[in-house]
């Protein structure tokens, strides 16, 4: 199996860590000559060249420079697998769609606070959900997923999985920012537990990826945004108004949603 990496960062480069240990012949191509130059001597790999030999095309980018990528090698990339993993989906499914590229969409689950292929691990997918956006994809990503380590596999479309993720990940990227903004966040020391810690684990951000990520999928996210906009306000009402019986339905009603979600 032949795999091609066009870029190689946190996601890209841990694909190519567990890949390589697996024996799979890994090629790449990235911006970073630091980079280029550590990948491929750390994992026996060696530079893309030539998209056509590939099995398949990993392409681990940005949505923007995903698209870039896509609008500027359509004709090299021809007939050859291209997968994406990109955290939105259907801004890259319509660009493949319109030059009618032999493509699939995965979303690993997974992911750090850090970004860059210097800080890609080769477990980093152990255990974790993978979602497939492309109906009936060939045998290589199955085995691809199963290389990788994967423990269960979720099957949508591109623009559920863009409504869905624009909830479970980027809106929760940017509550954890918002929240860091509290002025009592520089007197806080020795005041933090669990509930600090997991509110803030994911407000660290690449400012340039989630940008291009949040604008990408902006619709979802605005949509998710002014939902929690108007739930926080009634639990502010509630506070001025000294209403503590409906304050304390507020609470029971999410508490109701969380418990019976994790019973399923």
């Amino acid at each position: 199996m032949k795999v091609g990496f066009i870029g190689v960062g946190l996601i890209g480069g841990s694909m190519l860590k567990r890949l390589s240990k697996c024996g799979v012949e890994c090629f790449i191509l990235d911006k970073d000559e630091c980079v280029i130059s550590a990948a491929t001597a750390e994992n026996n790999a060696k530079l893309l060249t030539d998209f056509a030999q590939m099995d398949i095309l990993l392409l681990a980018l940005s949505p923007t420079s995903s698209i870039k990528f896509i609008q500027e090698n359509h004709t090299k990339i021809g007939t050859t697998l291209l997968a994406d993993v990109c955290g939105i989906k259907n801004a890259i499914k319509e660009c493949a769609e319109k030059y009618n590229l032999n493509y699939c969409g995965l979303h690993p689950m997974a992911g750090r606070e850090v970004g860059g292929y210097f800080n890609s691990k080769e477990n980093l997918f152990n255990g974790a959900n993978i979602v497939v956006t492309t109906p009936n994809p060939p045998q290589i990503i199955y085995e691809i997923i199963h290389l990788l380590g994967f423990g269960n596999v979720v099957y949508t479309d591109a623009l559920k999985h863009d409504k869905i993720i624009s909830y479970t990940s980027q809106l929760c990227h940017i509550l954890s920012n918002a929240y860091a903004k509290n002025p009592c966040v520089s007197e806080c020391d020795g005041f933090t537990g669990g509930s600090f810690e997991d509110l803030t684990r994911v407000g660290k951000m690449d400012s340039n990826l989630w940008v291009d990520l949040f604008y990408n999928n902006r619709d979802n996210l605005i949509t998710d945004i002014e939902t929690v906009i108007i739930e926080l306000q009634k639990y502010a009402d509630c506070l001025k108004k000294q209403d503590n019986v409906t304050l304390k339905k507020l609470i029971d009603e999410g508490s109701e949603i969380l418990i019976s979600k994790s019973s399923k």
